[in-house]
């Protein structure tokens, strides 16, 4: 069988937006998103004082819009020195967190409005995560750390073997995913302290996206979105008979056209499992990944980023470009679009 690595692409005539919408029939786009594709996206945590969702985009800025019950609003907008590759809102949700490509880590006060500087690595910090009342971060320098915003202050530095590309916190355990294929796993609790080290499954010449951590009764492993089509299913006990999830993969007349996962995650309250591709599509699976519950419909542009409330109920996608196919396949004129949809126990409705 022959295997074609692809990106969902079209026509520019298929980006209008009148076109998009009639696709996202169930779906509500966020007004004025930014001007390139979404390089982060969150929702406001369940203990927040208020519903809404952020955003960080490849034209140097952060966004944020208020969720009310009958209407999307967009609050404020930030420029910000580099790229945020990353963000995570504190426990009250007035105060997010923002990993840039010129290795800043920066406080964004929502109640102020004002920017302040609370880290620094040598390279674009990739990843960051409230652990309050601390921070983690990981970064292209080949390491972890951990800082109090308060002070503006490093506490612990770890190093990794390579490039950090993704990472994923869930209570106190931390996992990271590196450019030698390292996944390193982490416990917080009087740590953080290295608890294990093994290489990412599958294929070798294929990359890490994204990964995301989940708790399964007294097992907690973490699942691996790469850029062959396909999730893994890994953990402490697991670290080789990893479980191999076929994901956005399409075999038509004997050619099996592979697309990119870019983003897995998983909802906190009914366990289910939501994945999003370069070719466009979105699906969301039970909690062991074993049936897909739904697979949406080919969108006119890739997938980029994902992100599901802290209650559980709702999901929003980021479609723009992912330069899965280079920078001859980028257009400037195509803007990128943010939509939210309900995502409750029955996500097949």
């Amino acid at each position: 069988m022959f295997i074609r690595y692809r990106s969902c692409t079209t026509t520019p005539v298929m980006y209008q937006i009148g076109q998009v919408n009639q696709i996202q029939q169930q779906d509500y786009e966020l007004p004025e998103p930014p001007n390139d594709s979404i390089s982060a996206l969150e929702f406001a945590p369940r203990s927040s004082s208020w519903n809404a969702i952020c955003a960080g985009s490849w034209d140097n800025t952060v966004r944020i819009w208020e969720v009310q019950a009958d209407r999307l609003v967009p609050k404020v907008m930030k420029s910000l020195e580099g790229i945020p590759f990353d963000l995570t809102w504190n426990d009250s949700g007035n105060k997010v967190y923002l990993s840039e490509s010129s290795g800043q880590v920066s406080e964004w006060d929502l109640e102020s409005n004002q920017l302040r500087r609370v880290g620094l690595h040598a390279r674009a910090a990739r990843t960051c995560h409230w652990v309050g009342p601390y921070l983690a971060t990981t970064s292209w320098d080949k390491s972890i750390r951990f800082w109090d915003p308060r002070a503006a202050k490093e506490l612990t530095r770890m190093e990794l073997p390579d490039r950090s590309y993704a990472a994923d916190v869930l209570n106190d355990v931390a996992v990271v995913a590196c450019g030698d294929r390292s996944i390193l796993v982490y416990t917080l609790r009087g740590g953080p302290v290295e608890q294990g080290r093994m290489k990412s499954p599958g294929e070798t010449n294929t990359q890490v996206r994204s990964v995301a951590l989940h708790q399964d009764i007294d097992l907690t492993s973490w699942l691996i979105a790469k850029t062959n089509g396909m999730v893994f299913d890994q953990s402490m006990v697991h670290r080789t008979a990893c479980i191999p999830i076929r994901c956005h993969r399409r075999e038509n007349s004997g050619i099996l056209d592979v697309y990119a996962v870019n983003e897995v995650k998983v909802n906190m309250v009914t366990q289910h499992i939501a994945t999003v591709g370069s070719d466009g599509v979105f699906c969301f699976w039970d909690s062991q990944m074993r049936s897909k519950l739904l697979e949406s419909k080919v969108h006119p542009q890739p997938i980029t980023k994902c992100a599901i409330s802290g209650d559980g109920k709702l999901f929003a996608y980021a479609l723009g470009y992912d330069w899965s196919k280079g920078h001859e396949y980028s257009d400037c004129s195509i803007k990128p679009h943010i939509f939210l949809r309900q995502f409750g126990r029955n996500v097949a409705a």
